[in-house]
């Protein structure tokens, strides 16, 4: 067994490139292969197991380490974070009471008081690890809902009498459109603000829309901040927001999911001018910090008002409702969550093996380099750029002059068909969307192991094969 182990992590962390980032794929094969109807009536015992996993799944899976695999908003874990993960599993604890878990409550409240302090929360700040960002967001608008619409909300619900609305940009996360549904209020209640070229919410079409609801009686009680927009990378206008707000009764969300790790460059702090002044921020630790997936903290300037929100009486677990609110009390009583995985100690050995210091130097050079790679398009005559970066997230696009000539359709089948053959070849995953109608590539370059070789031989296949489909398909 532990050679097995052994050998796994070794293909997989320690020589990442010495296999594709995208193996050979038989979808056909695949559903043969893993598709059992029936469970196994007999055990092949765990070494048997362990070998069945590395040949049918970990072969066949998408390395997410390897330097060329610039697909999601993460990439890869690192070894004590997944040591963490592996240790919080062996522990198994509950972390819903205080009783079940002394030693992981108060290591969740110190990371999340942490992590508040990294992105530059107010003095006090902390708050609740969750499994994703679309929970998190959930939670940051029940906390809106609840404080803004009435203190009758969360036992009578929200009266369909009442009009109203929460903000955000064309750009933001889908996970807002669904709190919307599940928090009663209806799709219809959220109101997208216009966007610039990098997704980012535009301040004036914001002071529009909320005239909007004045002059039409809806009580716009939550704004959300994009910081990290999933698409481009960018950054709502944060400081301009806080200030078209104040003297207004609006909860400020941030969904910094992506986002929050650039808080830890220099250029990124700048971007996050008036977080002090947030009611609810949300940051991905599975992202910047590399993780396993999922780990994401909700951060709030008073923890009580988790409190207040979530708090339930059920004596059979909870038996101190009285209890002080301070760093011991229950943090079942602060979630939706009753089962609660230890997921802060995957930070916490992170910190506690590397420092804060070493992950800021990481952002900064990650961020660095996703600027060395912009120039790099910006000088190639056969592509462009999309965008100037806010974060380490590039859009662009194959564009010789004698592509300009075709149409968008021709050009989108194009891109599609070049990542399409990149995937086949195995080099590397990376995504595709769409600005201003017309397709782009999108890479995600945070994996600390991409180096500009890589990149540049991925961009030379990607010329290659850019001729390759306009020889063979004129126009």
């Amino acid at each position: 067994m532990s050679r097995t182990i052994q050998q796994m992590l070794t293909e997989n962390y320690v020589a990442p490139e010495t296999t594709p980032c995208v193996p050979p794929r038989d979808e056909e094969e695949l559903k043969r292969e893993l598709w059992q109807v029936e469970p196994p009536a007999r055990g092949l015992g765990l070494d048997g197991a362990l070998d069945l996993f590395r040949e049918k799944v970990l072969a066949k899976s998408i390395k997410t380490w390897h330097p060329l695999f610039l697909n999601q908003m993460f990439a890869g874990a690192s070894v004590p974070a997944i040591i963490g993960d592996l240790l919080a599993g062996l522990m198994n604890p509950t972390l819903a009471t205080f009783e079940a878990s002394p030693a992981g409550t108060l290591i969740e409240r110190v990371v999340s008081s942490w992590m508040a302090q990294m992105v530059g929360m107010k003095p006090g700040s902390s708050g609740i690890f969750l499994p994703g960002g679309s929970l998190s967001n959930l939670m940051g608008l029940t906390v809106a809902r609840n404080s803004k619409l009435g203190g009758d909300v969360r036992s009578r619900g929200v009266s369909s009498d009442r009009k109203v609305a929460i903000l955000c940009s064309a750009g933001c996360h889908y996970s807002i459109t669904n709190a919307a549904n599940l928090l009663g209020l209806g799709t219809d209640s959220v109101i997208k603000v216009a966007t610039n070229e990098r997704n980012e919410m535009r301040i004036e079409d914001f002071k529009e829309k909320l005239a909007w609801c004045d002059a039409n009686d809806v009580y716009p009680f939550a704004v959300v901040a994009t910081m990290g927009i999933t698409v481009t990378g960018g950054f709502d206008p944060l400081a301009e927001i806080v200030e078209v707000c104040r003297g207004r009764d609006i909860h400020i969300h941030v969904d910094a999911a992506f986002g929050g790790g650039h808080a830890l460059t220099r250029d990124g702090r700048e971007l996050f001018r008036g977080i002090e002044e947030a009611d609810s921020v949300i940051w991905d630790a599975h992202k910047w910090l590399h993780t396993p997936l999922t780990c994401t903290v909700l951060l709030v300037p008073d923890p009580l008002v988790l409190k207040q929100t979530f708090a339930s009486n059920a004596d059979y677990l909870f038996h101190d409702p009285d209890h002080e609110a301070d760093i011991t009390d229950d943090l079942g009583q602060y979630t939706i969550l009753c089962g609660k995985r230890f997921d802060a100690l995957k930070v916490w050995l992170l910190f506690q093996t590397y420092g804060v210091e070493y992950f800021q130097a990481i952002a900064e050079d990650r961020w660095a380099f996703a600027q060395q790679v912009q120039e790099l398009l910006k000088a190639d005559d056969d592509f462009e750029p999309c965008y100037e970066l806010r974060s380490p997230l590039l859009c662009f696009r194959f564009m010789p002059d004698a592509l300009r000539k075709a149409d968008s359709a021709y050009r989108d089948a194009l891109h599609r068909w070049c990542r399409t053959r990149i995937m086949e070849e195995g080099t590397s995953l990376f995504n595709m969307s769409k600005l201003g109608g017309t397709s782009t590539y999108r890479m995600i370059l945070i994996n600390p192991l991409t180096e500009m070789r890589h990149i540049e031989s991925l961009i030379a296949d990607l010329r290659r094969l850019g001729y390759a489909y306009m020889e063979a398909n004129p126009f």
